[in-house]
C-alpha cells in the first residue's frame, strides 16, 4: 500500500507540474526617482510566470512547485536593466511537514530589456524577448529539478525546453547564453544537467530524494545509507568531472541539509561520509565537522 501511495503522489509530481512562484523586485541599488516600472516588471512577472501554461496537465494548488525569484536590480536606463537572479525552488518530502532545498542557484548576468506594460508571452519553438527567454528557461530548470527528484530522468523534456532557449538565445546581445562565455553560465548549467557525461548526477537527485529524503519517516537508518551512497556517487562524479558546476549547485543548496540529516536520528557511522564530504565539497568543511 505504502509504494502504491507514493507512485500515485509521485505521477501526480511528475507529470502536473504547475508553479507558485514568488518573483521579486530589488530595486535599492537604483538612483531611481520613479519606482512605478519596477513595481509594474514585478507585478507583470508574477503574472506571467504563475499564469503561464508551462506543462499540458494541470493540478491542483497543492501540487504545484514552490519557487521564488530575486531580481537585483544593479543598474537601470533606456529600457535596459543590468541585473543579478537568485532562484530557489523545494518540494515537499513524503510522509512528512519537511520541505526540502531543490535547487538555490544565483545568476550575475541576469540583464535584459524591458519597456513598461510590454506583453510578456512566452512562445516556445521561436526567439523570445531577452527578459522572456530569461525567466522561462529557469521556469524549466526549476521544472526539470523537481520532476528528477520524483522519476529517473523525469526532467528530460524540461531540459529540452530549456536547451532550445539556449539555442535560440545565442545570438542574443546580453551574456550568459554562449558555450565560450563563462563556465557557470546558463549553457553550462543546462549544457550539464542534460547531457550524457553528467548522468550520474540526475540519478543521485533521484536517489537522494525519492529513496533517501522519501523513506526517512519509516527507514530512516535506509535513507541515510542512500543519501550517504548519493554523496559517494558524487565524489565518483566529481572525480570524473573535476569542478562541476552540478556538483557545487548541489552542495550550495544541500550542505545544511546534509548536516542536518546526519546529526540526528538513529546512530550511523559517518566517518566514511565525512571523507566523501570533504573530498567533494572541501569549500564547506566548516560544516562538516559538525556531522558527528
Amino acid at each position: 500500500m505504502h509504494k502504491i501511495l507514493l507512485f500515485i503522489l509521485f505521477s501526480c509530481f511528475s507529470f502536473a507540474q504547475v508553479l507558485d512562484c514568488k518573483v521579486s523586485i530589488n530595486a535599492d541599488l537604483v538612483d531611481q526617482t520613479n519606482s512605478q516600472i519596477f513595481e509594474t516588471l514585478e507585478r507583470e512577472l508574477n503574472e506571467f510566470v504563475n499564469a503561464t501554461s508551462w506543462v499540458d496537465i494541470r493540478s491542483e494548488d497543492y501540487n504545484k512547485i514552490n519557487c521564488t525569484m530575486l531580481i537585483t536590480i544593479e543598474n537601470y536606463g533606456n529600457n535596459e536593466f543590468q541585473a543579478n537572479l537568485q532562484i530557489q525552488s523545494s518540494r515537499p518530502v513524503f510522509g512528512s511537514a519537511y520541505v526540502t532545498p531543490l535547487l538555490n542557484r544565483k545568476d550575475d548576468d541576469f540583464n535584459f530589456s524591458y519597456q513598461e506594460f510590454e506583453s510578456l508571452n512566452f512562445n516556445p519553438n521561436n526567439t523570445n524577448t531577452s527578459l522572456v527567454s530569461l525567466i522561462s528557461y529557469y521556469v524549466f530548470v526549476v521544472l526539470g529539478v523537481d520532476a528528477d527528484s520524483f522519476s529517473l530522468f523525469g526532467g528530460d523534456p524540461y531540459y529540452e525546453q530549456a536547451r532550445k532557449i539556449v539555442d535560440l538565445s545565442q545570438a542574443n546581445r546580453f551574456s550568459g547564453w554562449k558555450q565560450s562565455e563563462k563556465k557557470t553560465n546558463r549553457y553550462w548549467l543546462i549544457d550539464q544537467l542534460s547531457t550524457n557525461p553528467f548522468s550520474l548526477f540526475r540519478k543521485v537527485i533521484y536517489d537522494y530524494h525519492l529513496n533517501g529524503l522519501d523513506v526517512m519517516v519509516n527507514q530512516p537508518e535506509v535513507g541515510k545509507q542512500t543519501i550517504s551512497k548519493s554523496i559517494s556517487d558524487l565524489k565518483s562524479l566529481s572525480k570524473s568531472r573535476p569542478n562541476s558546476l552540478v556538483v557545487q549547485l548541489f552542495f550550495d543548496t544541500k550542505s545544511d541539509e546534509v548536516v542536518q540529516i546526519f546529526s540526528g536520528g538513529p546512530s550511523f557511522d559517518t566517518s566514511q561520509l565525512r571523507e566523501d564530504l570533504n573530498r567533494v565539497a572541501p569549500f564547506f568543511s566548516a560544516k562538516w565537522a559538525e556531522i558527528r
